[in-house]
C-alpha cells in the first residue's frame, strides 16, 4: 500500500502547526509558502483536516488554522485516516470467487479468507500507527526535548534563522 502525496503534506502541514504559536492561527498563505505546490490543493487537505477535526479554522482577517488538540494526542494514525478514509488495502474485485467457482462449498469462500486476512494486517499497521504520536516525530526529526514554537506568518523575521537559535538553545538546555 502507498499512502498518497497529500498525507505527506497533511503531515507538514500538522508539524508546522504543532510549531506555531498557538494564540496565532497560521495563515493558509505561510503554509503555502513553507509547504510550495498548489494553494487550492493544500486548502482541500486542510479540509480534510477540520472535518477529521485535527485542526480548526477560523476565518476573517485574522484567520487561519490552529491545531484542534495538542500534538501530543494527534497520532499518525489519525492524519492517515484523515486523508486517506477508512483502511482497505484488499481490492476484492471478487477473482477468488471467479477461480474456484465450479467448486463447492469454496466458491464463495476465497474472498472471505483474503479479505479476512487482509482486514488483520490493516488493523495491526492502524493499531501500530495509532502509538506514533506527531509531537514524538517533531521532537525526533529536531532532536529536541520539547516542540519549538513561533510565528511562521510573520514575514519580517527570518523563520529558519530563528528557528535555528531556538533549537541550539533548545538542545544546549537539555
Amino acid at each position: 500500500m502507498q499512502l498518497a502525496k497529500s498525507f505527506e503534506q497533511a503531515a507538514c502541514i500538522l508539524v508546522l502547526l504543532a510549531t506555531q504559536r498557538p494564540d496565532i492561527p497560521l495563515t493558509s498563505a505561510a503554509i503555502h509558502d513553507r509547504i510550495g505546490g498548489s494553494a487550492t490543493y493544500l486548502r482541500k487537505i486542510i479540509r480534510k483536516l477540520v472535518v477529521a477535526e485535527l485542526v480548526a479554522s477560523t476565518s476573517g482577517n485574522n484567520g487561519g488554522v490552529r491545531l484542534s488538540r495538542s500534538p501530543e494526542k494527534i497520532t499518525i494514525k489519525d492524519v492517515v485516516l484523515a486523508i486517506e478514509g477508512p483502511l482497505h488495502t484488499f481490492p476484492d474485485r471478487g477473482y477468488f470467487d471467479q477461480v474456484f467457482k465450479d467448486v463447492e462449498p469454496v466458491a464463495d469462500e476465497g474472498t472471505k479468507v483474503v479479505n479476512a486476512i487482509f482486514s488483520q494486517a490493516d488493523q495491526r499497521w492502524l493499531d501500530f500507527l495509532s502509538q506514533q504520536k506527531i509531537a514524538t516525530l517533531i521532537k525526533e526529526l529536531l532532536v529536541v526535548p520539547q516542540i519549538p514554537v513561533l510565528d511562521w506568518n510573520d514575514q519580517t523575521v527570518d523563520k529558519m534563522g530563528l528557528l535555528n537559535d531556538l533549537l541550539a538553545h533548545m538542545r544546549v538546555n537539555k
